[in-house]
């Protein structure tokens, strides 16, 4: 099975030009943790999700009492460029879901882009691979 087969096509994307609360509201409303971030030509210059969130503020977990609401605040004002991560894995849609499923286990993430010519065409999700891989 191909990944053309089991992809999302209707992929909610950002640019790095919009606010990171801007993002993370898209994130809420469509109940997704990430999404590739395109630029005006559709080409994927990063991928924001929510463990990037959570990397740039100080030590939520460990320090929250300490942490000012107003940085926070100043942070989800910035723009998604400023913390997002490169889009370091992708895969083409006439791979196979088994190459795909590899890369995510190898590699710890939990979607790739799809990519065709340079342009996002797709998202494949560890969900998607999963139940494709059961049928």
């Amino acid at each position: 099975m191909k990944i053309r087969d089991i992809m999302t096509t209707k992929v909610v994307t950002a640019r790095p030009d919009e606010t990171i609360k801007e993002v993370i509201l898209r994130l809420r409303t469509n109940k997704i943790s990430g999404l590739p971030v395109v630029n005006s030509s559709n080409k994927i210059v990063g991928v924001f999700s929510e463990s990037d969130v959570m990397m740039a503020l100080p030590d939520i977990l460990n320090d929250a009492d300490a942490i000012p609401l107003i940085d926070i605040k100043e942070l989800t004002d910035n723009s998604v460029r400023m913390v997002m991560s490169e889009p370091r894995y992708t895969v083409s849609p006439d791979a196979d879901v088994k190459e795909a499923a590899r890369i995510m286990l190898e590699k710890y993430v939990h979607r790739l882009p799809v990519i065709e010519n340079e342009e996002l065409i797709g998202l494949v999700s560890l969900g998607d691979v999963l139940k494709a891989l059961s049928r």
